[in-house]
């Protein structure tokens, strides 16, 4: 009789000890998602636990990890935006004289005007590209996320700035429907694209390769013209860095445009010399198509 009952009690106190594994797994299942969710811009605020367990010390100390980073990011957007407040005074300031300066350069037509006029372009794309960057920079754009061919966009890029370098060739390999912001995508499409013509020279090849997965979208865009020297990989994403060896002069804006597109999606971009030339490779997470 008394085996029984021990034998009883041992079953009970196995039972117990599983269904209080099952709520701890359960505790921590729910706690990895909703940090997940947060990596991935869809997440609420984690919340502290009162009770007194291990698990519990867990979840606070994500809690807390959590708040320190809201404070951080809106302390950075803080500043941001006073950068680009300061930006926009700037550049506004700056647009009506040289717009003053274009007029009189038209209206003298000196030996020098056509070049002038040029520099006068080369300033206002300059101010348009700055701004532009610094407004990405401190979240002062609405990005609108919709369901997309990442292929068609990739392709619709090239569309747009072919005329431009009429003797390069590009593929596009792949396809991929993901969650983006057409029109910013396909603005880092063209950028990552101009940059590859003009580190190649004539009868260059441009490759764009594209798959998802589950979990993550994954793009490459690679060119033929001999890559960089591999100090100048960590820079390339600097404002106002030109590498060597472009055909064109712009304003070295390009890729720190790509890079802040690709953060808004929640993504990263590195950048790598190949046996050919110069890859950048995107990676973003797949979204949840029900999710805006």
């Amino acid at each position: 009789m008394v085996g029984y009952i021990i034998s009883g009690i041992l079953t009970a106190a196995l039972i117990l000890l599983l269904v209080l594994r099952g709520r701890e797994h359960r505790r921590l299942d729910r706690l990895a998602e909703g940090m997940e969710d947060y990596l991935t811009g869809h997440g609420g605020t984690l919340e502290l636990s009162l009770k007194e367990d291990t698990i519990a010390h867990v979840e606070n100390a994500a809690a807390e990890m959590q708040n320190r980073i809201m404070t951080g990011e809106e302390r950075f957007r803080r500043e941001a935006r006073r950068t680009s407040d300061l930006t926009a005074d700037i550049s506004h300031q700056l647009k009506t004289p040289l717009a003053s300066l274009r007029l009189f350069c038209e209206m003298d037509r000196s030996e020098h005007c056509e070049q002038q006029i040029s520099q006068i372009e080369r300033m206002e794309t300059l101010i348009s590209s700055l701004l532009r960057l610094e407004k990405l920079c401190a979240d002062g754009y609405d990005f609108t996320f919709g369901d997309y061919d990442a292929r068609e966009i990739a392709e619709q890029a090239w569309d747009q700035i072919r005329p431009l370098w009429p003797d390069r060739a590009l593929t596009v390999e792949g396809e991929a429907e993901i969650r983006c912001d057409a029109k910013w995508l396909g603005e880092a499409f063209r950028n990552l694209i101009k940059n590859a013509c003009e580190h190649t020279r004539e009868g260059g090849k441009i490759r764009i390769r594209m798959e998802r997965t589950d979990r993550s979208f994954y793009c490459t865009v690679e060119d033929d013209g001999g890559g960089v020297a591999p100090e100048e990989l960590p820079r390339l994403f600097d404002r106002f860095y030109r590498a060597e060896g472009q055909e064109t002069h712009g304003a070295g804006l390009g890729l720190a445009i790509v890079r802040e597109i690709v953060i808004r999606h929640h993504g990263h971009i590195v950048a790598e010399n190949t046996g050919e030339g110069l890859r950048f490779t995107i990676t973003m997470p797949v979204l949840d198509m029900t999710r805006s």
